[in-house]
């Protein structure tokens, strides 16, 4: 597998680096390490934990120490269906992380993450961290504009195609980041139906997504794969004729193996022991639906509820307690 021995390397040397700085393994290099931080963090926030909103915040702080571990225990013994789900609890993760920290924007700011959803097939979320009755956003951010565009193409919304279109060129006049403005121009030629330009930004990204990953997390670019899957669900036809990238970062094979399984969902690929069951749920529970307010009543801004998200996973999560 391409980029496999650098990642296993990238991955060590930062393990020791942090042996050298502070006494101890970290990422952890085997189950027993990782077993250990996940009993050592049970100990001493979860054990007594009554049931709630802190204790859900803090199961989800838990499920991180797997995230890294998790492609590093599968690059040792890749198998494709396994990377699928290692994708889905990563993304996961990442994404009930976000869902319930602050941000200072709206909805959107978990937009790349959702790109790792993509790339194991939880088109899902979309639903639930871009809903449809969400306004567009105002467009400072090319996360902003990305989100517009793609429910645009997600919803079928074509009443807001010409406003999603207007802010995305106006931030494409001003001097942005290359990965920022290639992820934009991409979902313009989705909309445009251009097969030959969506190919060519797909190409132009995995050369950006070098310069804004670090040496770890640069080996291979699952959220390009979410950019190229998500074309599929929205434009079977047009995603037949994109060209997908050559480029070390990306696994061509990886979407072999999924188009011969029918492009599969993702699944958890490590459930915690019974004593650790809280953590499993909310995994298992409904995603909530992002929802927007206004703190400040004189001003126009408004940003995501943090406090009602993560207030609606725990109500969802004791359900199936």
């Amino acid at each position: 597998m391409k980029n496999q021995k650098e990642f296993l390397r990238a991955y060590e040397e930062l393990s020791e680096e942090c042996f050298k700085k502070w006494g101890y393994y970290y990422p952890p290099r085997t189950w027993n390490e990782l077993i250990t931080w996940d009993n050592n963090f049970f100990e001493k926030y979860l054990k007594d934990k009554e049931n709630g909103v802190i204790k859900t915040k803090s199961y989800i702080n838990l499920a991180a120490h797997i995230n890294y571990f998790g492609f590093y225990d599968l690059f040792q013994n890749f198998e494709f269906e396994k990377l699928n789900n290692v994708l889905f609890q990563t993304s996961r993760q990442v994404l009930l992380d976000r869902g319930r920290l602050a941000s200072g924007t709206d909805h959107c700011n978990v937009f790349f993450n959702v790109l790792l959803s993509f790339s194991c097939n939880d088109f899902k979320v979309i639903d639930h961290f871009f809903p449809k009755e969400l306004p567009q956003s105002e467009g400072k951010f090319y996360t902003e504009v990305s989100v517009n565009l793609l429910k645009v193409l997600y919803y079928n919304q074509i009443q807001f195609k010409s406003e999603a279109i207007e802010k995305a060129n106006k931030f494409l006049s001003k001097k942005n980041r290359v990965w920022d403005e290639y992820v934009v121009l991409y979902f313009k030629a989705l909309i445009d139906q251009n097969a030959a330009e969506a190919s060519i930004y797909l190409q132009e990204l995995c050369k950006a997504y070098q310069k804004i990953q670090s040496k770890l997390t640069k080996c291979f670019a699952y959220e390009i794969h979410g950019l190229y899957r998500f074309a599929m669900i929205v434009n079977k036809e047009l995603f037949k004729e994109i060209k997908q990238p050559t480029h070390n970062s990306y696994l061509y094979e990886f979407e072999t193996w999924q188009k011969e399984q029918n492009y599969p969902i993702g699944k958890l690929f490590y459930k915690y022991p019974i004593e650790m069951d809280y953590i499993n749920k909310v995994f298992e529970a409904e995603l909530p639906k992002v929802e927007l307010y206004k703190p400040y009543p004189n001003k126009k801004v408004v940003y995501k509820n943090v406090d009602k998200f993560i207030e609606d996973l725990t109500e969802n999560t004791l359900k199936n307690l």
